[in-house]
């Protein structure tokens, strides 16, 4: 028997420990990117985020919500050590970038633990939420902490479900949260985070658009074991002739990609990274197996049981 053939919607570096989870499993996994970050053209906003971040005259969060908006804002920094410079806004230590801790690889910065101390103690000064482990690992590598990160659910509603500050109610200056994200990102947070009162200063950081793109936000070197890479047309045409065996879904904009203007086999497995996507497949009449979490062992956890028991 042959082993079942994998899709990953994810570049092929961005696979890569999905792909090597996969194959331990005796399947053979594929990837295709069918989407490509792009900073937007005019990234004068995103930069005058990050200064409002640098510099918070109020007491103000910066919400980041995936690995590539880190990507987006180490692209238009204004000094090469941003990130140490923004750690020191976070902590209040007011200590030079040179004087920081440097950034390195996510071996040499592990993720930090989020600060869980009351949070009516911080009366001023920047604190940053990250979305899931992932992106926390993103902002370490260059040197970042964090001081929130939800234990439940890694998306905009699992912040807002465990947002460790109450609503602000009070007289003077409203909190700031900034929220730099895809051009594509829904709304949930920013809304969920003006009704509790939150001046909310949302900035496109990056674009996604169809692969292959002449400026690529991310630039990754490939390596020997990465899974094979379909481009979107032939990912499309093996989706629509029943030759996947199953497919993980890592966003709604990549089910879009995907699959307008094209049924899928009826006899393919979906997986889905979280709920958002997992609505996303709904839509369309597809019933996915959900991920317990975004990473890549609940994934292909998912995928075992999607693809049940093989003969």
């Amino acid at each position: 028997m042959s082993a079942p053939r994998v899709l990953i919607t994810r570049d092929p570096a961005a696979a890569r420990a999905l792909a090597a989870l996969l194959r331990e499993r005796g399947c053979e996994p594929c990837a295709a990117r069918l989407l490509e970050a792009r900073l937007p053209q005019d990234t004068g906003p995103l930069r005058a985020l990050l200064r409002d971040a640098l510099r918070p005259t109020v007491p103000t969060w910066l919400c980041v919500t995936s690995a590539t908006t880190v990507a987006a804002l180490a692209a238009v920094a204004e000094e090469p050590e941003w990130g140490p410079a923004l750690d020191a806004a976070r902590t209040g230590s007011g200590t030079r970038p040179s004087d920081a801790a440097p950034a390195g690889s996510a071996a040499e910065a592990p993720v930090p633990e989020a600060d869980s101390g009351d949070p009516a103690a911080v009366s001023a000064g920047l604190r940053i939420a990250a979305v899931g482990s992932a992106t926390a690992r993103a902002l370490a590598e260059y040197g970042v902490g964090v001081d929130f990160v939800p234990a439940r659910t890694a998306s905009a509603a699992g912040m807002l479900e465990e947002w460790p500050e109450e609503p602000f109610h009070g007289q003077g200056s409203a909190p700031r949260a900034l929220l730099p994200a895809s051009a594509r990102a829904a709304t949930t947070l920013g809304d969920g985070l003006r009704a509790r009162g939150y001046d909310v200063r949302d900035v496109t950081a990056y674009d996604m658009v169809p692969a292959p793109t002449d400026r690529p936000l991310l630039t990754v070197v490939p390596e020997r074991d990465d899974p094979e890479e379909l481009d979107s047309a032939s990912a499309r045409a093996a989706c629509a002739r029943g030759e996947l065996a199953a497919v993980v879904a890592t966003a709604p904009s990549r089910v879009a990609a995907l699959l307008d203007g094209s049924t899928p086999g009826a006899a393919t497995s979906w997986i889905a990274i979280g709920e958002p996507t997992a609505r996303a497949l709904w839509e369309r009449g597809i019933q996915p197996v959900v991920a317990a979490r975004p990473t890549p062992e609940a994934l292909a956890a998912a995928v075992v049981h999607a693809l049940g028991p093989r003969g």
